[in-house]
């Protein structure tokens, strides 16, 4: 009973308690739902009272706490909850059993969860009170989100990536930014303060922007509120502490933009260290504020800009003459995207060529109120921040004189500079020259200079040449145009009286005034030119008005004496006289005061000996003078204060004293005793006096002696360069070895190379050497020894050492290549290793042996696994070292991380590039992650270029296969299906393909394969994912067993393809092959921005696809066919094709055109096409061929005649060049037989050039009834058209020729007639070549021989006149009564002829006396005539009297200004 007692209780807890709540949920079911109602009804209310709250703080900009935010989430949920059971509660009340009986199980579902949810309600209105609901949130920078127009560059992505790699790095914490005003450095800091934010690397990210806003006196305590706002402080008064404190503990990047003075960040509360890092931006490199890393944002380059004005202007831009103008106009806004964006803002509502024009007008005039302003202020408030003793001339110097590509050599700006006295406190030419690095680095730094090349230029962007012109001519009244450009007049004489400067450079001017003008206050004077021109003279007294002239360049001019005006420049300091055609030059000897001369390249034979009283002189520069031949002895020595010498050109050199020498002496050299910088070459070094250099004082020099080729001279370099080609030991003096303790590029040539090279590792004198060449010695057997090696240097070349058998002598102690960058060896056939231990090129590492091939049969190998080690090598060059069969192993080529440029060429048992012989590496993956050029040329053992499974060059840009004949698949796999390579692909007949899945070229740009004569596929279908993407350029020729360029799925992906140029391929039957079973119909492909193609002697090249498909070529600009015989067509219509291709079931078989294109223009952009003999261009010759197809077509080659008859409504052409024509006559009027090209009653007046080429039957251009159908032609050329008798054709109009070749036509007996001469007046080029029947070039009509009359015939505007090759040639006119005058003549030239022709000096074309031979020649010409045509033998009689009588009666005129041709 107890144990009964005890479980009834638990029974009823378990059963009876369970079912009657149940049961009870069915009874209540009314209630809780009412109960749900109201407990709903006090949860909205509530929540609607805290919504209210929540609203109001959000106004005042709080941010709300979570808590809350969850609350107001779950009552959501809850009322969303009860609506769903009120929804079901009507749905329940449905009777069951047929309406008998409530729905007992819905209303217990429904009251079940009611009541639950109604307990869960009241509870979650309970905890509706929170004491807070909102806080003052940190405000988010408007910069968190970048704007609309935010466009995210490569070139400032990879900057932003750059900076928080920086920023990453514990010792790094005060980091710059500085650059031009408007060249984006707020925007970048903004990018940094997105990225930072989002990577979360910072507790607190502060950006101050645009801080030079601030009054100055104020800006440190609003700089420091900014600070403590953005950190969320509220402090009063000193706030540095306060901010200090509050950052310290924290990781925190404080951004403080456009900082344009040193700042005191102390006193802002910052200091830099591990947990506080600063990045500030600038217009100025942060000298002062000792930043650990700077980084230069220079502007954008072209294709950005242009991007970013696309972006700007709109649509606009896609009209196509709006947008030839639009890139010159984004071009002219420099990079600057400041200006960028507020020149196309301003031109996006333009969209007529005349708006657009003016915009481009006024970019290129300085007038500063324009669309230029922004930039022009920036670019002024950095020039005024500049030093003006020094830094402001010399930027506006550079400005000024900015040649081509906005650059100037830093020799040519020392020149100018010390003439002007603008580098301070120097004495010496060595000391100005450094003074001027050290100014163009600060220039630098002030992004008024971009980087200072290593030739020795400096440049400056287009933008800012054009401000430093405006501040010139605004600030110093300078007359200055940019390089190139043209001045229309010269500024009256108040404007010249004011003028300090004038620069010139290669710009179009007006003829110089007669009367002098008045410059008192000029100090500089530009004149220069790219080229001799004859056309300037100046006046004898045109200087005389310019007393206070300092410097004066004239250059590229023909000055046959100096006008005598010159002398009258006493305060001239420096005179250069560059690249001109210089007479007689004495009179500089009167210009006492000069201390530099500069002859560079110009044409002078003899420095007269005046020069020798030029003792303030102090640099002489005669660079380049080839011509010069005798400097008068004593000239040199005199000049004794000489401090720069550059004379490298001159050879001349004699040995001795004065007495009895015509020419200078090498020993003169030592009478300059000043003399710091010397460049000469002495090509006998038994001219050298003893103990020359022993005693010198030379800081910089270039010295070459014996009879070696010219250095490689990079004018403008300060490196020391010694060349040496000598002949005796005694001829390396003690001179010459003072000479190579400082020498920093050496090369050695010759017999002595061997003991110079074993002096200097004796003497450790190589420690300074960067450069080391040696070439042409039979006994140097290493260039490097264990113990003295070259620690610095960064080049060296080896060539034509036969017997070198490694590059260094014994195990390398210490690693001298670790600064090495190239590497160049060439014909050296005993090489087999870069090191050997002894005199034995055997050597044991670590991981391998390399054994010579002669010792035991093993592999020879350059480089070794750990030899040694190449960290910086970036070049390598390999030609014709015959005894080695490999290059790297494996890890040396994993080791090579620098290298760039790698090619083999000519090593004649190479087999393979890299191998795994004799090692277990497998991993080749990685090798060479920064190869951008790889050529591999004339390698006929060449098998591979390594093994593995895959092998990837990431950067690999440009790969170069050349005449490799065993070449199989570039990446061998042992593993693979495809193993059969080189001959053993004869054997077995299988077919490789040269690139397959095994390599990834994700960067390649350019592909040549050249002479690889069994190559039968290139690419494999399969192919590694993202490879051969960027392609843009691929060539491919003399590959004779190769059937297709591309597979059908690689040519679909080819949309960065821009060249296709495919050659002398005996087999190509098409260029795209397909791909098993074709999936589509019909296939499409769209090479997008591919602009040439060429294809040339294909002899069985017959399609592009063979498939039905549809190509779009929108941007191909040019197409060229050469000797494909079976491509008849080029192109039709898809639809029509197919429509002919199906009637024709039951007809005969089409002809398939080259190219199926779309029904739009498939060639929109197509401006040079160029067919085969029997190709036409359009399926139907006569049918549909519209000619707005072919637009935009300026130049066309072509010889079959249904292509012609298009030709007029081409409104665009400008060239035509018709070839192998079989016709007589090429222009005719109706009725003409067939064959003959119809040119019926059409005209070209838009064909300026005109070639008739190979066109072997051709006897005349047309008859004279012809109308003019050229009349505006302005070139003819005439080639290899043997039966052509002469040109005189009413089908061509003479009057605008300028250019008239002809070139072996040997049926010409004259080349035209007086009547046709006197058209010629603008003919500036004659040329006539190989024509072995030519007698004379003019023939008179008859009529004027029989009029007694004289006339002038006027070749006015002839500037060139070649005869070449022209065996019978009697003369140029066989008249007597006939003068030939060319004025502006400044070519003759005379050959392989008969006739000897001079220029009189009135400008007559005369001949000299005949010679006795030409009897002879007459008679047999005579002879060979009876066999020609009867309607040309009495003409051809009658010109060979006149050539006679011209002959006996011409009188050789003296002291005629001509050009002399020896008869050859």
């Amino acid at each position: 009973m107890e144990i009964l007692t005890a479980i009834i209780p638990t029974i009823i807890e378990y059963t009876v308690e369970p079912v009657s709540r149940q049961v009870g949920y069915i009874i209540h079911n009314k209630s809780n739902l009412e109960n749900l109602r109201s407990q709903l009804k006090k949860l909205d209310l509530a929540k609607e009272r805290r919504k209210h709250t929540v609203k109001e703080d959000e106004r005042k900009g709080k941010r709300i706490h979570t808590d809350i935010q969850d609350w107001q989430k779950v009552a959501d949920e809850m009322i969303e909850e009860a609506n769903t059971i009120f929804e079901k509660e009507g749905r329940a009340n449905t009777k069951c059993f047929r309406g008998v009986c409530p729905n007992l199980i819905s209303n217990h579902q429904l009251s079940r969860k009611s009541a639950k949810l109604a307990r869960k309600i009241e509870l979650h209105h309970d905890q509706k009170e929170f004491p807070i609901v909102s806080y003052n949130a940190p405000l988010e920078e408007i910069c968190a989100t970048p704007s609309q127009n935010y466009m995210a560059f490569e070139s400032r992505i990879s900057m932003v990536k750059e900076i928080m790699e920086e920023l990453k790095k514990p010792g790094s914490n005060l980091i710059g930014v500085y650059g031009l005003g408007g060249v984006g450095k707020s925007t970048l800091a903004e990018e940094v303060y997105r990225q930072a934010t989002k990577e979360e690397l910072f507790d607190d990210v502060v950006i101050v922007l645009d801080a030079k806003q601030f009054p100055e006196l104020e800006r440190n305590e609003r700089i420091q509120q900014k600070i403590a706002e953005k950190l969320g402080m509220e402090v009063q008064g000193s706030m540095d502490v306060h901010i200090w404190n509050r950052i310290k503990d924290k990781k925190s990047l404080i951004i403080l933009d456009d900082v344009w003075e040193a700042i005191d960040l102390e006193v802002l509360g910052l200091r830099p260290m591990a947990t506080c890092k600063i990045l500030l931006t600038s217009r100025n490199r942060f000298s002062e504020m000792r930043t650990q890393k700077d980084f230069r944002l220079d502007v954008l380059g072209e294709k950005e800009s242009w991007v970013l004005f696309e972006k700007m202007v709109g649509d606009v831009v896609k009209d196509g003459p709006i947008k030839k103008v639009a890139t010159q106009v984004a071009k002219k806004c420099g990079g600057l995207p400041v200006l960028v964006v507020a020149v196309a803002s301003a031109l996006r509502s333009c969209s007529t060529l005349e708006v657009w024009n003016d915009a481009l007008r006024r970019f290129k005039s300085f007038d500063k109120e324009d669309l230029k302003d922004k930039a022009y202020l920036a670019i002024e408030w950095s020039y005024n921040q500049l030093d003006a003793k020094e830094l402001k001339p010399l930027f506006l110097l550079c400005g000024i004189t900015a040649g081509v590509g906005c650059s100037s050599f830093l020799s040519d700006l020392l020149k100018y500079a010390m003439g002007l006295n603008l580098v301070k406190n120097v004495d010496t030419v060595e000391d100005a020259r450094n003074a001027l690095h050290s100014l163009a680095e600060k220039l630098k730094y002030s992004c008024l200079l971009l980087d200072i090349d290593d030739d020795g230029r400096v440049r400056m962007h287009e933008l800012v040449r054009d401000v430093a012109i405006w501040i010139a001519f605004k600030d110093n009244h300078a007359i200055a145009k940019a390089y190139g450009d043209e001045l229309k007049e010269w500024p009256d004489r108040n404007s010249l009286k004011k003028c300090t400067a004038i620069s010139l450079k290669s710009c179009k001017i007006p003829r110089l005034p007669e009367v002098p003008w008045v410059c008192p206050e000029l100090r500089f004077f530009v004149l220069g030119s790219n080229h001799v021109d004859g056309s300037l003279e100046i006046p004898g007294n045109y200087f005389e008005g310019m007393k206070e002239l300092k410097v004066l360049d004239v250059t590229g001019r023909r000055i046959p004496s100096l006008p005598p005006s010159l002398q009258s420049l006493t305060n001239l300091q420096t005179l250069c006289l560059d690249g001109c055609v210089l007479g007689d030059i004495a009179l500089v000897g009167q210009l006492t005061n000069l201390k530099i001369l500069s002859l560079i390249q110009s044409q002078v034979k003899e420095l007269p000996k005046e020069i020798g009283q030029l003792t303030r002189l102090q640099l002489l520069d005669l660079s380049f003078c080839f011509e010069l031949v005798r400097i008068p002895p004593g000239v040199i020595s005199s000049l004794t204060s000489l401090e720069d010498l550059r004379i490298g050109s001159f050879k001349k050199w004699e040995g001795g004293l004065n007495d009895g020498r015509s020419n200078a002496s090498v020993s003169e050299l030592k009478q300059l005793r000043q003399l710091t910088a010397l460049h000469i070459h002495i090509p006998d070094a038994k001219l050298l006096p003893a103990n020359m250099f022993s005693d010198t004082k030379l800081e910089r020099y270039t010295v070459l002696i014996g009879d070696c080729l010219p250095f490689h001279y990079i004018y403008g370099t300060s490196s020391n360069t010694l060349k040496l080609k000598l002949t005796t030991s005694s001829q390396f003096s003690q001179g010459i070895k003072l000479l190579l303790k400082r020498c920093e590029h050496l090369d050695l040539d010759g017999m002595e190379a061997a003991n110079i090279i074993s002096y200097i590792l004796a003497s450790d004198s190589g420690k300074q050497l960067k450069n080391l060449c040696v070439q042409n010695n039979d006994e140097v057997t290493a260039v490097i020894n264990s113990s003295h090696a070259f620690p610095i240097l960064e080049s060296l070349s080896l060539d034509n050492l036969v017997n070198l058998e490694t590059v260094c002598c014994g195990q390398l102690i210490a690693q001298p290549s670790r600064k090495l960058r190239s590497l160049t060896l060439r014909n050296l056939p005993k090489l087999i290793g870069f090191s050997s231990k002894g005199s034995r090129p055997v050597v044991t590492t670590e991981t391998e042996e390399i054994i010579s091939e002669n010792e035991i049969g093993g592999p020879t190998k350059l480089f070794m696994n750990g030899e040694v080690l190449m960290p910086n090598l970036t070049r390598l060059i390999l030609h014709r070292c015959d005894g080695l069969r490999f290059l790297f192993s494996s890890s040396m080529a994993t080791s090579l991380v620098q290298l760039t440029h790698l090619e083999i060429a000519s090593c004649q048992i190479m087999e393979e590039i890299v191998t795994k012989m004799g090692s277990s590496e497998e991993n080749t993956y990685n090798i060479f992650p920064k190869l951008k050029h790889l050529q591999l040329q004339h390698l006929p053992s060449l098998t591979r270029f390594c093994s593995g499974s895959y092998v990837e060059f990431p950067s690999l840009e440009l790969l170069h296969l050349e005449d490799c004949s065993e070449l199989g698949v570039f990446i061998f796999d042992s593993n693979s299906e495809n193993v059969t390579v080189g001959k053993q692909t004869e054997e077995t007949d299988v077919q490789y393909f040269l690139l397959d899945k095994k390599v990834g070229f994700p960067s390649l740009e350019s592909l040549m394969i050249y002479d690889m004569p069994k190559l039968r596929t290139i690419w494999h279908h399969q192919l590694s994912p993202d490879s051969f993407r960027k392609i843009k350029r691929v060539q491919v020729s003399r590959c004779n067993t190769l059937i297709n360029i591309f597979p059908t799925s690689l040519a679909k992906d080819l949309q960065q393809l821009s060249e296709l140029r495919v050659e002398n391929c005996g087999v190509l039957e098409e260029i795209v092959a397909k791909e098993g079973v074709e999936t589509t119909p019909t296939e499409e492909f769209v090479f997008s921005k591919v602009t040439l193609v060429q294809f040339q002697n294909l002899p069985q090249l017959r399609s592009f696809y063979s498939g039905l498909h549809v190509s779009k070529w929108p941007l191909l600009k040019t197409l060229m066919f050469f000797a494909c015989g079976k491509v008849e067509i080029i192109a039709s219509e898809y639809s029509r094709f197919q429509e002919r291709l199906d009637s024709a079931l039951v007809c005969t078989s089409i002809k398939q055109p080259f190219f199926l294109v779309d029904k739009a223009n498939p060639f929109p952009n197509l401006e040079k096409l160029s067919l085969d003999q029997n190709m036409k261009i359009w399926y139907e010759a006569h049918g549909p061929l519209p000619a707005e197809l072919f637009i935009n077509l300026k130049w066309i080659s072509c010889a079959h005649p249904q292509s012609f008859h298009f030709l007029e409504k081409l409104h665009n052409l400008e060239e035509l060049v018709v070839y192998m024509g079989p016709w007589k006559e090429i222009f005719m009027y109706k009725g003409t037989s067939s064959g003959e090209i119809d040119a019926v009653g059409r005209t070209l007046p838009q064909v300026k050039n005109l070639c008739l080429d190979k066109m072997e039957e051709l006897i005349h251009l047309g008859n004279d009834n012809s109308g003019s159908i050229f009349p505006n032609l302005e070139i003819l050329k005439v080639n290899i058209c043997a039966r052509l008798k002469n040109l005189t054709s009413s089908a061509i109009s003479f009057w605008n020729l300028t250019t008239l070749v002809v070139w072996r036509c040997s049926g010409l007996k004259y080349l035209t007639t007086y009547s046709v001469a006197k058209c010629l007046h603008r003919l500036k080029n004659l040329e006539v070549q190989y024509c072995e029947s030519m007698i004379e070039i003019l023939a008179s009509n008859g009529d004027e021989q029989d009029s007694g009359n004289y006339h002038e015939i006027a070749f006015s505007s002839l500037q060139h006149l070649k005869l070449y090759d022209l065996p019978i040639l009697q003369g140029f006119c066989s008249s007597e009564i006939f003068t030939i005058r060319v004025p502006s003549i400044n070519s003759l030239i005379v050959k392989k002829c008969l006739i000897e022709l001079k220029i009189s000096p009135d400008k007559s074309l005369i001949q000299s006396s005949s010679r006795p031979e030409r009897q002879q020649i007459t008679e047999e010409v005579e002879e060979k005539e009876a066999e020609e045509e009867d309607g040309y033998k009495t003409g051809g009689k009658q010109l060979i009297a006149h050539t006679i009588a011209f002959g006996k009666c011409t009188k050789c005129l003296g002291n005629a200004y001509s050009v002399i041709c020896a008869i050859q």
